[in-house]
């Protein structure tokens, strides 16, 4: 059977879905078998403002709230960064976020996390967006009772796709949907260990080409305390509304550079 272009994002998300999720099956059937503890799950909404700044330059905005209640904290996030398209497919990111964490059982955290990164896009001739993202952080937290700081640098790095749910003749047209799919290791400088790693999958709505809607759903393997080997303890449920405030800023940034809206 001959498989046009325009179905190949259809066959091709079902695979990647099943082999993404049987990681998260065997997890929790492993978990299950181990009378593993319940799994928090955490809530995110969060507004993404994108503005230009110059023809290769965007800033944006980062406006977020968290709630678990399994943990019984909130958490407020406010940041801003900016986007370099050096090249086509070749981008830097830097920025700077700060949150404030509300805990019930235990002293509020104040953090203050700069960063810088790059982003690179693989080529393709079906309209996936297949990329890489990497990140440096540096965390400085506050305890709020103490007043005392701490601090470590992590190393996070995003292997993903985005895949349009349309033919790619109306690829990332307005009102069409879209899938993602990724998997992110992130690595602690100061404990020299891999701590979480976060598997996403979501689906997308392109509301207008100014206005994009994400639904993504997170399992997150952590080291607990006493623990020395990850293990699967978090599911998290995100949000994310993206809202370009100039022409053509959400194509730039999340379309590997271009902006032909």
């Amino acid at each position: 059977m001959k498989f046009t272009r325009s179905r190949i994002p259809f066959s091709a998300m079902g695979l990647v879905l099943a082999v993404l999720c049987a990681p998260g099956a065997r997890a929790a059937s492993s978990s299950a078998d181990d009378n593993a503890e319940p799994r928090s799950g955490e809530y995110r909404l969060t507004l993404f403002p994108y503005h230009k700044i110059s023809d290769t330059m965007t800033g944006f905005g980062y406006l977020g709230y968290v709630s678990n209640p399994d943990k019984h904290y909130t958490t407020d996030y406010l940041g801003w960064g900016v986007n370099w398209n050096v090249k086509p497919r070749i981008q830097l990111w830097t920025g700077l976020f700060g949150t404030y964490t509300n805990n019930e059982n235990s002293a509020d955290k104040l953090e203050l996390r700069p960063f810088v990164g790059g982003k690179f896009f693989v080529a393709n001739e079906i309209k996936w967006n297949i990329y890489n993202f990497t990140r440096l952080e540096f965390r400085d937290i506050q305890d709020r009772d103490t007043g005392d700081w701490s601090n470590h640098f992590r190393l996070r790095t995003r292997f993903g796709a985005e895949f349009p749910l349309a033919p790619v003749a109306t690829a990332w047209q307005p009102k069409t949907w879209y899938g993602m799919a990724d998997v992110e290791p992130f690595y602690r400088f100061d404990k020299n260990v891999i701590d979480p790693v976060r598997l996403r999958f979501g689906v997308a709505y392109i509301v207008t080409n100014r206005v994009r809607v994400e639904f993504i759903y997170h399992m997150a393997w952590t080291r607990p305390s006493g623990s020395s080997s990850l293990e699967y303890t978090d599911n998290i449920y995100r949000l994310n509304v993206k809202i370009a405030l100039n022409k053509g800023m959400l194509q730039r940034v999340f379309d590997g550079g271009t902006a032909d809206d």
